[in-house]
């Protein structure tokens, strides 16, 4: 399930954005978009002794790869963080998914700068983590009337990102907190209600810092932003193996618009024939793609 190209692509770079912001007066970040559990169930949050003396606590909904990469950076920075997920550490499409990357896809569209930003981080990522999945490829576009070559991309294995970011993460002090997020808790200000926390399992979960970035599964955003519906998008894929690494990327356009991403272990992950845009009512980790 879960083709990443474009939200993939962008997905370190959005993060950039986040990291900007400082953690006095921020009220909450909305973020656009299997591995074993890692610690022990921890029902409090993770605190951050910020610069002024002051404890501060950084609560993340949702442990897929916005939500771990959100946390890898804010741990190099020095602050704890706690990620609260119904399933646990990208057990959903940020760790089965394709992983391909493309740096000038999107050239001429308002999406091109975050998208090149974004491919230079991975590669930065992949670096400082010594992932062994990363590498560059390239392409090739397979369609009715002829073949035309696109540019360069690189591929790396998703669950080995998500994973090496909260093992860093976990190291430097942050926690995980096993549990179905419920419902937002607010503060009323002079000119504005504030999240102070969330309600996981029935049990409050106070913080100065509330991030979403629950994917399809992100209803409760709903509360803070009524007009936002979250949809997921299902795609067939299946992992077949040639028995020897190949080097190019092809994209077929027509009948599914399959994708085939060779990894370098000999294993290729191809995907295609999407449903359309829905609300997603699985339990995430269990979310099935009808044939």
């Amino acid at each position: 399930m879960g083709r990443h190209r474009l939200c993939f692509g962008l997905r370190l770079a959005l993060e950039a954005v986040f990291l900007t912001l400082t953690l006095s007066g921020f009220a909450g970040f909305v973020s656009p978009h299997s591995a074993q559990l890692r610690g022990r169930r921890h029902m409090e949050v993770a605190r951050h002794a910020g610069p002024d003396g002051d404890d501060k606590t950084v609560l993340i909904l949702g442990g897929g790869i916005i939500g771990v990469s959100i946390s890898y950076h804010l741990a190099q920075r020095g602050v704890k963080s706690t990620i609260v997920d119904r399933a646990g550490i990208a057990s959903c499409a940020s760790g089965k998914a394709g992983g391909f990357l493309a740096r000038n896809w999107n050239a001429g569209t308002p999406t091109d700068e975050l998208s090149q930003k974004s491919f230079d981080m991975h590669e930065e990522t992949a670096k400082e983590l010594s992932l062994s999945s990363y590498r560059r490829l390239k392409c090739q576009s397979v369609a009715v009337d002829g073949t035309g070559a696109k540019p360069a991309g690189a591929k790396l294995k998703n669950l080995e990102l998500c994973d090496a970011m909260w093992s860093y993460s976990e190291q430097h002090g942050s926690n995980f907190v096993k549990g179905t997020v419920e419902n937002l808790c607010y503060e009323d200000g002079d000119s504005e209600r504030h999240i102070r926390g969330v309600v996981v399992d029935g049990q409050k979960m106070a913080s100065d810092v509330v991030i979403l970035s629950m994917g399809p599964w992100g209803e409760v955003l709903q509360q803070a932003v009524p007009a936002c519906s979250m949809l997921g998008v299902k795609y067939h894929s299946v992992l077949m193996r040639s028995g020897r690494v190949l080097n190019e990327a092809v994209f077929f356009s027509g009948l599914g618009d399959p994708e085939v991403y060779p990894r370098n272990d000999g294993n290729h992950y191809v995907t295609g024939f999407p449903d359309p845009p829905q609300v997603v009512k699985e339990i995430p980790g269990e979310v099935e793609v009808p044939w």
